[in-house]
């Protein structure tokens, strides 16, 4: 049972710890090269003098609480630019916005348009011994295939120089989630190549899987091995939808797949030929295995079709986003950086921030982070709100809502992520369909202007869907009045719904990497797109329209 609020008690350890935890931070990056030249602190600068280590924790969280503004990803755009210059020099990066030089330079998400964001990550290799590598040999016949572990973990590299050209470290370049996974897991990108064969713990595939760089046969590789495994217990990924095109995938290519299950081989897919021994090592034939699973059939088939497939099947872990986001389940931070609330109802300023134990149940707030990796009151632009406290520790118990400031805009009103999340969820609810992945656009194809939505749905059968428009139409009328004017003064008309064939979306996928993103398996669809050319794309693969 969740607290309302929180115990005088608990409320003056979590202020005690915050202040702590921020004094060490503070003291730690203070003389790195963001912090002496940044204009953001350049009040804290002044208020602090130089002087950070003799000061008192409670002092100097209070100075920082005072004088450091709101960073964006411009304040530090031209500090990480330097880890993309020509060479790469160590007297340009050294103790940039942390100490020393960091092991990983993180990707974030590709949603947008533009290139994906980087942020260093420092004093995660120094953990990794040769000791703790964590992976068993394909020898042990007895190892219990229970896990799937569906990520992509190749890493590319930034090789540093000094001024005599002679080379000092290599930085690798991999998905943000990719690097604090490797940390977890204790894997050292220089001892890749040496893992090919091996198994991660009691992983179904062999490490070499994580390294398929083609979309499609990613995923198939990774469900061959898993299908293939009447064990398997839980499934871990980066986002919801790697699930749902697994499954997907599965049923297209089920015959494919069950005959090199009976056989023992590998599919000729695209962008195997560099693992493609390493898989060869570690498949063997499996006819009962074959057989049982013609019997259930292909996913779409049976219903609960993973239960009969996977009887030991009891968790999939992951991140829901987009159009799954209505099913993100409460969520507890970390305590290993610091997180400030920014109150949404109030003014853009940071007397409108609230600390961890300051928040109020009910409330909705844009989380604010301080880290150890650099970052100085860094806005992340997600809306939480606050579901109640742990009554062990006080820290806030936090459900996420939305994106600040993702929304298509019209004249008299915009629409948040939020309510086009909640008129696709009616959508699969009121109309019975279940829907694979979906976003949005402004549909101005015919005047007046109107919401449109690209939809991929999971099969054919669709009962009463020629009512979608009106009754998507009727729930976003109910979340804006504004909408209802609009509609009623012909500004917009009906909100269109294009459904796309099959496949859409994990192309889109691919067409992100082919671009040039690198975050594979991390690549999410944008929930309004960003570019003309990719509403161009879609609707060139619209096979209904509403």
């Amino acid at each position: 049972m969740l607290l309302h609020s929180n115990p005088s008690s608990l409320s003056e350890r979590l202020r005690w710890q915050t202040n702590e935890l921020r004094s060490r931070i503070i003291r730690a990056n203070y003389n790195t090269q963001f912090v002496q030249t940044a204009p953001e602190l350049t009040e804290f600068r002044h208020a602090t003098a130089g002087r950070v280590d003799g000061m008192d924790a409670d002092i100097l969280s209070a100075s920082f609480q005072k004088t450091v503004h709101f960073t964006s990803y411009d304040s530090y755009a031209p500090f990480f630019a330097r880890f993309r210059e020509n060479p790469c020099k160590a007297s340009a990066i050294v103790d940039l916005v942390a100490p020393g030089l960091p092991d990983y330079l993180a990707l974030s998400s590709s949603t947008s348009g533009g290139r994906a964001k980087t942020f260093p990550k420092y004093n995660r290799l120094s953990k990794v011994t040769s000791s703790d590598a964590g992976s068993c040999a394909i020898s042990n016949n007895l190892r219990r295939r229970t896990a799937a572990y569906v990520w992509y973990l190749a890493c590319d590299q930034i090789n540093v120089e000094d001024e005599a050209n002679s080379p000092v470290t290599t930085i690798y370049l991999a998905c943000g989630s990719i690097v604090n996974q490797r940390a977890n897991l204790h894997l050292d990108p220089a001892k890749d190549k040496e893992k090919m064969a091996t198994f991660i713990l009691n992983h179904v595939a062999p490490y070499a899987v994580g390294f398929i760089k083609k979309w499609r046969s990613f995923l198939l590789i990774h469900a061959l091995f898993a299908v293939g495994s009447r064990s398997l217990e839980t499934m871990t990924m980066v986002f919801i939808n790697t699930f749902v095109e697994i499954i997907h995938h599965l049923d297209m290519e089920f015959d494919m797949i069950v005959d090199c299950i009976a056989n023992g081989t590998i599919p000729d897919l695209e962008g195997l030929a560099g693992v493609r021994y390493y898989l060869e090592l570690n498949i063997s034939a499996d006819p009962d295995r074959a057989a049982e699973l013609r019997r259930f059939g292909r996913p779409s088939s049976r219903p609960g079709w993973c239960g009969y497939v996977w009887p030991n099947l009891r968790s999939v872990t992951t991140i829901a986003s987009g159009s799954f986001a209505s099913s993100v389940p409460l969520f507890k931070p970390t305590n290993e950086i610091i997180l400030e609330y920014l109150d949404i109802s109030k003014s853009d300023s940071i007397n409108s921030l609230a600390q961890l134990w300051e928040v109020e149940t009910g409330g909705r707030y844009e989380v604010v982070l301080t880290t150890q990796d650099g970052l100085w009151r860094y806005r992340l632009g997600d809306v939480i709100e606050v579901s109640g406290f742990d009554p062990t520790d006080g820290i806030p118990i936090i459900q996420f809502v939305e994106r600040r400031n993702v929304a298509i805009r019209f004249p008299d009103f915009m629409l948040t992520e939020k309510e086009l999340r909640a008129a696709i969820s009616s959508l699969a609810t009121n109309v019975l369909v279940k829907v694979v992945d979906w976003t949005t656009t402004i549909d101005d194809r015919y005047f007046p202007a109107t919401i449109g939505f690209f939809v991929e749905l999971v099969g054919d059968k669709v009962f009463d869907f020629a009512l979608a428009p009106q009754r998507m139409l009727d729930d976003l009328i109910r979340s804006d009045e504004n909408i209802a004017w609009a509609f009623a003064e012909s500004v917009i008309r009906e909100p269109t719904i294009r459904l796309v064939r099959s496949g859409t979306f994990s192309a889109f996928r691919q067409l992100k990497l082919d671009e040039g993103s690198s975050n594979l398996g991390q690549v999410k669809v944008p929930v309004v797109l960003p570019k003309p050319a990719y509403v161009t794309w879609f609707s060139s693969r619209v096979v209904k329209e509403l």
